[in-house]
């Protein structure tokens, strides 16, 4: 196997860089959704020899580009902890909105040059591929592979202490751009087979499985950080899903001489904590019975009783009876907290009232990763006409919109509003106006996604509907 086209294919940049997708997809064995890595993997190798030969120099020329971008970054200082990072459909490691985000960061703190690297978990059973017959929902999960899908195996691993047992956590590494993702996996045959199934699938099973998760994801996580040699100055959480590290970051201060208080004000220095979800359906809580257990050895270690850790992640306004919430210990324990926007920052002033650390939430309107999102023949056209930078804002980049030629603006268009067309009509039958207004919501159909609001207003739906708007839902 040739070890630049690896390198091109094992590095997510493709998700975001037409020239080197056009490339991978060209490749022998390439088809949708199909990773570039399992692509090369298993095809044929006179076949894949003779197609590496024609378009050696290209492979090189990209090559040399990505080597370029990945060693303009230096060494991570910002660590950021995620359940789940969406990059790519070929990588099936996110569920939602939050996974988005989270891939999103990362190809931004690339492109940005930040020396940033992602922590999170890799799930050895990705998303379920939904299939409808006879009017029913059928799923279908896949296995995955780490080596089908880029990851490289770091040859470290970390221990962490879940449920009372000593749990190996094999540590290994992807890259996306210039961004490290460290990614940890329990399915290590040393462990026991409960233990080798806390990372088998995101967001699975019972409250102590995603308990369990959520201790792997925080302090193995800092664990794994510290045996790659990588010292953060930042702990970023994304969401409360990795708590755990802020118990972890306690304990490691403590070991070392401070006191509680002392390590409180280090680690509040040196984290932020964004929080997402404006109901409580969205946020984790754990019943004290299951909980204590794991928390009470951090007790020992931070030298105060478990009710004091309780109380760091509980709502003032709650009993002490009350579930152990993981956004409160987040609140509690980072420097820095911030909502998804300026609205979403003032829903969760008001939700998390109670506590008097969260008055302080403040308001940072989430951006999208533009060059995934914005199709290639639209990216073209604003390469073309608006020049560089674009994709971050650049207001003057912008202002050169109005002198763009609206006729070329409208092909570039059309081609993505194509394949949307085609898609609907391959997977429903239904042909869609390809003149008329398309409304998309792409969001996972849980309560609190609220994919029923577009019928609270039944008068204006029934106008929007007569004046030809098409509603496309997929979730």
């Amino acid at each position: 196997m040739p070890d630049h086209l690896y390198e091109l294919a094992a590095n997510h940049r493709w998700s975001w860089h037409p020239p080197t997708r056009e490339l991978l997809d060209a490749m022998p064995g390439a088809a949708p959704d199909r990773h570039p890595v399992a692509a090369l993997r298993q095809a044929d190798p006179a076949a894949l020899a003779e197609w590496s030969v024609e378009h050696g120099s290209r492979i090189d020329e990209l090559h040399a580009e990505l080597e370029a971008l990945v060693h303009s970054v230096g060494e991570p200082s910002i660590a950021y902890f995620s359940p789940e990072f969406g990059v790519a459909a070929e990588l099936p490691q996110y569920s939602g909105g939050l996974g988005i985000l989270a891939g999103d960061h990362l190809k931004s703190a690339s492109d940005l040059a930040l020396p940033l690297v992602g922590v999170g978990l890799f799930y050895r059973v990705g998303f379920f591929r939904q299939e409808i017959s006879d009017r029913r929902q059928h799923e279908r999960y896949e296995p995955v592979d780490p080596e089908m899908v880029g990851a490289v195996d770091t040859g470290e691993t970390v221990h962490v202490t879940v449920d009372g047992h000593d749990v190996a956590v094999r540590v290994w590494k992807q890259m996306v751009g210039a961004t490290p993702v460290v990614l940890l996996d329990t399915a290590v045959e040393s462990n026991p087979a409960w233990a080798q199934r806390i990372t088998d699938r995101l967001y699975s099973g019972d409250r102590a499985h995603r308990l369990h998760q959520e201790i792997v994801l925080g302090v193995g996580g800092v664990r794994a950080l510290r045996a790659l040699g990588i010292d953060p100055d930042v702990f970023h959480l994304n969401e409360g899903h990795a708590c755990f590290l802020l118990l972890e970051l306690l304990g490691e201060l403590v070991d070392a001489g401070s006191t509680l208080d002392e390590a409180i004000a280090d680690v509040r220095g040196r984290s932020l904590f964004t929080t997402h979800t404006p109901v409580p359906a969205g946020i984790d809580r754990f019943s004290r019975e299951l909980v204590e257990p794991e928390v009470t050895s951090w007790a020992g270690r931070l030298g105060v009783d478990v009710d004091t850790v309780f109380g760091w992640a509980r709502l003032p306004s709650d009993d002490e009876r009350e579930p152990f919430n993981t956004a409160a210990l987040a609140f509690e324990l980072c420097g820095r907290a911030n909502g998804v926007s300026q609205l979403h920052s003032g829903v969760s002033r008001e939700l998390f009232a109670s506590l008097p650390r969260a008055a302080a939430v403040e308001g940072i309107t989430n951006g999208v990763h533009a060059r995934t999102w914005v199709s290639p023949e639209l990216q073209a056209f604003y390469d073309e006409h608006l020049g560089g930078d674009w994709e971050n804002g650049d207001r003057a980049a912008w202002a050169r919109i109005t002198d763009a030629p609206m006729d070329a603006f409208v092909r570039a268009r059309r081609a993505g509003r194509s394949r949307l067309l085609d898609l609907v009509r391959e997977r429903t039958g239904v042909e869609l106006d390809p003149d008329g207004c398309i409304v998309g919501f792409a969001r996972r159909f849980a309560t609190y996604k609220r994919v029923a609001l577009l019928l609270e207003d039944r008068e204006g739906l029934e106008r929007s509907l007569d004046a030809g708007a098409q509603f496309v839902f997929a979730g």
